[in-house]
């Protein structure tokens, strides 16, 4: 596969596909790690501090920092104190929150404080020209900053409600406040189960846990802790602290949307001491430590699974990409490689076939067949007597040249190929009505309507299947449909693959599974159209196209060669068919002429109809290779008129595990 240009035209379609599945991917992992309900240019919480400290008789103080931008004026924090116990069966718990305990500070992004509250009345402060105040959910008289009664969410959670009249900006929240009966006391553990952190509905980073379990008579490995719901969750550390208590430190880089930062701590339960059941956090059935373990399997399988996924994943596409090398590179080698010619000569300077030059173009560009073949080949036509070109008494400075073509249909025509025969038919019965002349005027009226537009360039497809038959017969290429064959096993392999690892994601498992689905399905895609691309000259083929390029180099720089003596101007004629083909026809004429001036010998181009005027190739061929553009427009524009008549237009009719455990927090902004 060595023509880029109709690699790229014939799998245009294969290889858009394939760019759009390698970005498709990467935008769903983007949106879907950024789907929260409030957009991270609006709010987010860039750090999250809890400070933890479960008391021996089972509540829990709680010390909170959050820093947080907010292009809001109000924002509506809720702080959840609702169990969620996996007993929940066997178990009647209910903490509360302890509303007299509550403190709350807000600090600009200098660390000067704005306002503060205790929670036991409404706070209205002036902030210079600005307006902040602070209001509880549980004051009897909370309103919002409408003066509406304050809502609260459920009956497991309180709220507090910040108000800055010309929006927070970047501040730091804080939030102390106690939750009685939060411990459970079992009879084999002492149990910390607990949302410590959570979005808040928007991007939250550098989220970390400090947990200080009560008592000092027992060791940091007799603590079993468990970090689990988001995906970046992790403990990082379980030791004692310099008073001899053990601390549980916790962290998560990042809370995706829809996670929650959930803690299991167990410990020794004689750390208890609860001096009633108040709460129903006293529960005397044994083995619980046993369902720990089979609640954790049931949390760990499904993160397991997921980085199983992302693993697999991985493997799959280290081994795919290898495998898909390895298959190219044999493939190219057996099939691809261009051969060796016997011939080393830097030019030849005859021709190295006796075929037309259409035939030679569909053999140098690969099987392309272009307009340059069909103005040589009505060029070789004039000059085997087959057509005449009457200059109609103009000049090649007139504005608007109109030649006209003579067929001497008189001629037999019995030895001209398909291809040839077909451009006749096409420029004199077609184009020409039948009759024996043709004019660039009546050419250039021909395309100027739709209809004749259209069989116009049907006749062109006509002509190039016709090449492509003649051309075929001559074995220019080999046979190389083995390797397609060959390589569709893998792609059909990378596209079964690729969807699995895309319904994956789909289902839930893996961060990065749809993204490498999107490759292997973007490789499959590039190695089909590669394989299908495969095209390669037959030995024979490959010693003509050497011989032609050759020949072609020679076109451009025979009036260098010293040593060349110039042909008469009826070889040259012949020569510049082919130069037409090749596509240098301007330049050679120009060459051609300066050396035969040089030479004393113009009075033999003046004999020749393709030399006589300078210029010659470009005005009347430039006329011929035009007909193509102008009903490609015809047709075009003629399209857009339609569509326009009618007028209008269509229409487009987290891997972390769920939001469990009790406590946590949530946002409301406006």
């Amino acid at each position: 596969m060595k023509n880029n240009k109709l690699f790229n035209h014939k799998n245009q379609g294969k290889l858009l596909l394939a760019g759009i599945s390698l970005v498709v991917p990467a935008i769903f992992l983007l949106l879907t790690m950024n789907d929260y309900e409030y957009a991270a240019t609006d709010a987010r919480t860039e750090s999250f501090h809890s400070d933890i400290e479960v008391l021996p008789n089972g509540d829990v103080q709680f010390a909170e920092s959050r820093v947080r931008y907010l292009n809001y004026r109000t924002m509506e924090q809720s702080l959840y104190f609702g169990a969620d116990d996996e007993d929940v069966s066997s178990l009647t718990h209910q903490p509360v929150f302890d509303t007299t305990t509550f403190a709350n500070r807000v600090y600009d992004e200098n660390d000067n404080l704005l306002i503060e509250g205790d929670g036991t009345t409404f706070v209205n402060l002036n902030y210079g020209s600005e307006r902040l105040y602070l209001t509880y959910s549980w004051l009897d008289n909370a309103v919002n900053e409408l003066g509406q009664p304050f809502e609260t969410v459920d009956n497991q959670s309180v709220n507090v409600l910040h108000h800055h009249s010309a929006k927070w900006g970047k501040a730091r929240f804080e939030y102390d406040y106690l939750i009685k009966g939060v411990a459970l006391k079992y009879s084999d553990t002492g149990e910390f189960y607990w949302t410590v952190a959570a979005t808040d509905f928007m991007k939250t980073e550098n989220v970390t846990i400090s947990i200080t379990l009560p008592g000092i008579n027992y060791q940091a490995s007799d603590v079993k802790a468990y970090a689990f719901g988001a995906n970046k969750a992790k403990v990082e550390s379980i030791e004692k602290n310099e008073d001899g208590q053990v601390v549980v430190k916790l962290s998560a880089s990042r809370l995706y949307p829809d996670e929650a930062l959930i803690t299991r701590v167990n410990f020794p339960m004689y750390a208890l001491s609860i001096p009633n059941n108040l709460y129903g956090n006293i529960v005397h059935s044994a083995g619980h430590l046993h369902n720990v373990a089979i609640y954790q399997s049931q949390y760990e399988l499904p993160r397991t699974i997921y980085r199983i996924a992302d693993l697999v994943a991985f493997i799959v596409l280290g081994v795919a990409v290898v495998y898909a090398l390895a298959l190219v590179f044999i493939i190219f080698v057996k099939y691809d490689k261009e051969r060796t010619s016997s011939f080393f000569g830097e030019y030849y300077r005859e021709l190295p076939a006796e075929y037309p030059p259409a035939i030679m173009g569909y053999l140098y560009r690969f099987k392309e067949v272009t307009k340059d073949d069909v103005s040589a080949t009505l060029m070789d036509l004039i000059r085997r007597g087959f057509i005449d070109v009457d200059l109609n008494n103009q000049s090649l400075t007139d504005a608007k040249a109109d030649y006209i073509l003579i067929y001497h249909r008189e001629k037999n025509t019995s030895d001209l190929l398909p291809h040839e025969k077909q451009l006749l038919r096409w420029f004199f019965d077609l184009v020409g009505a039948g009759k024996d002349t043709l004019s660039l005027a009546q050419l250039a009226k021909y395309t100027s309507k739709e209809q004749s537009a259209i069989k116009y360039l049907a006749a062109n497809d006509d002509f190039i299947r016709a090449v492509d038959a003649t051309a075929s017969a001559k074995g220019f290429f080999d046979n190389v449909f083995e390797a397609w064959n060959k390589g569709r096993h893998m792609t059909v392999t990378l596209i079964v693959f690729s969807i699995i690892f895309i319904v994956t994601k789909l289902l839930g498992f893996g961060t990065f599974t749809m993204i490498i689905g999107g490759i292997l399905l973007a490789l499959s895609l590039v190695l089909s159209a590669y394989f299908g691309s495969i095209l390669r000259r037959s030995k024979q083929g490959h010693e003509d196209f050497v011989r032609w390029a050759a020949f072609e180099k020679f076109l451009k720089e025979f009036p260098n060669l010293k040593d060349y003596p110039i042909p008469g101007i009826a070889v040259w004629e012949h020569y510049m068919v082919y130069a037409v083909s090749f596509g240098i026809a301007d330049l050679v004429e120009k060459q051609l002429r300066f050396k035969f001036t040089e030479l004393g010998a113009s009075k033999e181009l003046e004999s020749s109809m393709l030399f006589r005027y300078p210029g010659f190739h470009y005005y009347y061929w430039y006329g011929i290779n035009r007909s193509f553009v102008a009903a490609s427009q015809t047709i075009k524009v003629a399209q857009q008129q339609r569509n326009s008549a009618r007028g209008g237009g269509g229409r487009f009719g987290g891997g972390g595990g769920g939001f469990t455990g009790g406590g946590g927090s949530g946002v409301s902004l406006r």
